[in-house]
């Protein structure tokens, strides 16, 4: 008789081994190029401008369109990657990241043919970066999730960005700003490697009865339990009938988890994007160079490293995204009160005020990201996370746009970073009011994340194991 294996168990329980670290190379070069791409925008639209001379409106359009192709890839990945795999998606945007590169790089010529290849660049980013956080959260150990997670989403990510800026200071002034796009272009290595490698949720397998697939990818995650896979029953639940639904993602199951993702998120990139895109004009304002400004961005995503690899292990160690996220929001807010007291004396107090902002920040956010990951089942994750993150840069689209209408009323930084540490804090109380925790030990989560779910031989009339083929 065949033996009958729960392949979320066998996800779940898995050590730290070979396939795992070459999956977190992998994804950590696409973050690499995802936070490449959407930060050299910053370095690029200056000097467009002043070879274009473009009108305030289209400037307006070239510097918008980017930003709506995020929130229109995060929409369509999900309901595509739930339909028809991370896998087929993930390449998808890889390859079409690539295209838009070259095409700034090569034929955009006038503000409109900028403006539309980034809204294609955009697009392809706003693919990217949900499902590398759907993949990364599906094949991490239960043990150290947060941890895993963002070490692989945060490094790559944050490396991109800086990278960005280094490249930005160093090559556009003797090659242009097309330079930054044949950078881009590099991204077709990590495509074609990923073509070769990358895998197929398990997960996403079963729920379309490949069996064969599933196995030969246990197999690949531990060679070592390989002949148990070969001839095994794999358990898994009724295949579902809405796979992608949006109506499911505010019913009774996820209704709560959504709309406290939907919130959160919104408040934390509009304190994320707010603080990024007014932080260099602040500190230019209080009598400091533009080469200190770059330094404090630079500090920033530095800070955002550590910060999200801290706060991921903190989450595993005390097996509690909720009180993490809850303390980050709420340091968060102390952070920023702090930045605006010292922006007016020493540089020393502005620079650590300004790393304990990136720090807390950028940590929470991540941990944000793969609570808002692992609040879904399968057959709606894509779709759950997608919608999620496109919403919540509607926040990164508006903290800019808002804070500029603060310091046009009142120009002193004590407001503009009052109204940071109110949103802050408000997504502390958010986190806190409704907490629905999900943790490796508590199988009667609604959103059992698959790798935390009871087993699905324990669930009358669910299971429905398959024979072998």
């Amino acid at each position: 008789m065949a033996t009958s294996i729960n392949a979320r168990e066998e996800l779940a329980l898995a050590p730290i081994g070979r396939f795992h670290i070459t999956f977190a190379i992998l994804v950590g070069f696409i973050m690499f190029f995802d936070g490449f791409d959407l930060f050299n925008a910053a370095y690029v639209i200056p000097l467009v401008r002043k070879s274009w001379q473009p009108s305030p409106a289209m400037i307006g359009v070239m510097l918008s369109s980017g930003i709506v192709g995020l929130s229109i890839g995060s929409v369509v990945q999900g309901l595509l990657s739930d339909r028809f795999g991370r896998r087929r998606v993930m390449l998808l945007a890889l390859w079409l990241l690539t295209a838009a590169s070259g095409a700034l790089a090569t034929v955009a010529h006038t503000p409109l043919a900028f403006a539309l290849l980034r809204l294609v660049l955009g697009t392809a980013l706003g693919m990217v970066t949900p499902l590398a956080l759907t993949c990364i959260n599906e094949w991490a150990p239960r043990k150290h999730a947060n941890t895993y997670a963002t070490w692989v989403f945060q490094f790559g990510f944050s490396a991109g960005g800086i990278f960005a800026g280094v490249a930005g200071i160093l090559l556009t002034p003797r090659f242009g700003w097309q330079s930054l796009y044949y950078i881009g272009i590099l991204s077709a290595v990590v495509a074609a490697v990923a073509t070769i490698w990358l895998p197929e949720s398990i997960q996403y397998l079963l729920i379309r009865r490949r069996f064969d697939e599933a196995r030969q990818l246990l197999s690949r995650l531990r060679p070592e339990r390989s002949e148990l896979y070969r001839d095994a029953v794999l358990a898994t639940a009724v295949k579902a009938t809405r796979v992608g639904s949006i109506a499911d993602l505010v019913g009774p199951l996820y209704r709560r988890n959504t709309i406290v993702h939907w919130i959160t998120g919104f408040l934390s990139l509009f304190c994320i994007h707010g603080l990024t895109g007014w932080l260099p004009s602040l500190v230019v304002n209080r009598g400091e160079g533009v080469t200190s400004a770059f330094a404090y961005g630079t500090l920033v995503m530095i800070a955002s490293v550590a910060g999200g690899i801290s706060m991921g292990w903190l989450a595993d160690k005390l097996q509690s995204r909720i009180r993490v996220m809850v303390v980050g929001y709420i340091a968060t807010a102390a952070s920023m009160g702090a930045v605006a007291f010292s922006l007016w004396q020493a540089p020393a107090l502005v620079a650590v005020a300004v790393a304990s902002t990136g720090f807390f920040m950028f940590g929470s956010q991540a941990v944000l990201n793969n609570y808002q990951a692992m609040c879904y089942r399968t057959e709606v994750r894509g779709t759950g996370i997608g919608i999620a993150i496109g919403l919540n840069r509607v926040g990164g689209i508006l903290g800019p746009f808002i804070v500029g209408l603060v310091v046009s009323i009142n120009p002193d930084p004590s407001y503009t970073f009052g109204v940071f540490c109110a949103a802050a804090a408000l997504s502390a109380l958010v986190i806190a009011l409704g907490r629905t925790e999900i943790t490796a030990t508590r199988s009667s989560d609604i959103a059992s994340a698959d790798s935390s779910a009871p087993s699905v031989s324990t669930m009358p009339g669910s299971a429905q194991p398959n024979g072998s083929k």
